[in-house]
């Protein structure tokens, strides 16, 4: 595979689901790669062959990308503008769109930790649902038990009587 085919694939199996500039710092850092090896006398397809396939690279990219998620930047890449938006440059990303900077922060509970963790609560519930239905059954079984108690005599009393 050809350096501009590699870095394609690889803008493409980004675009969407990493911020822009997490695209272009690393377009840039694996072009600037290919290159420098070039340079040493390899060919871009010896070097394209040993970094591997771009949508595997792609894939840890935005597992190790805070807030990376499938489709998460496609709202708003090239929507807004400077003097669209009314924000300031610094709000700006490298492509001069809007890039969302708000405090939202995104929570994958696709990955294991998450799922223990709502494990644990449904467990932490059921538990306390048990020792508050354990409580009020305790706290009513000194009033419970005699009331049970007299309702079985009168029961065997009233069958006694039917006979």
């Amino acid at each position: 595979m050809r350096k501009e085919e590699f870095l394609q694939s690889l803008r493409r199996a980004l675009s969407g689901d990493v911020p822009p500039r997490v695209i272009e710092e690393n377009i840039r850092y694996y072009d600037s790669y290919i290159t420098s090896e070039v340079q040493k006398g390899r060919t871009e397809e010896e070097v394209t062959a040993e970094i591997g396939d771009p949508r595997l690279i792609a894939k840890t990219i935005e597992d190790t990308t805070d807030g990376a998620e499938e489709n998460a930047y496609n709202a708003y890449n090239g929507s807004y503008t400077y003097e669209d938006s009314g924000r300031s440059t610094d709000d700006m990303g490298d492509t001069g769109s809007y890039e969302n900077r708000g405090s939202f922060h995104y929570i994958d509970l696709s990955k294991w930790y998450w799922k223990l963790l709502i494990i644990a609560m449904v467990f932490a519930v059921l538990y306390l649902v048990f020792a508050i239905v354990g409580g009020i059954l305790s706290l009513l079984a000194p009033i419970l038990l005699p009331l049970l108690a007299i309702w079985m005599v009168i029961t065997i009393v009233r069958m006694n009587h039917r006979r």
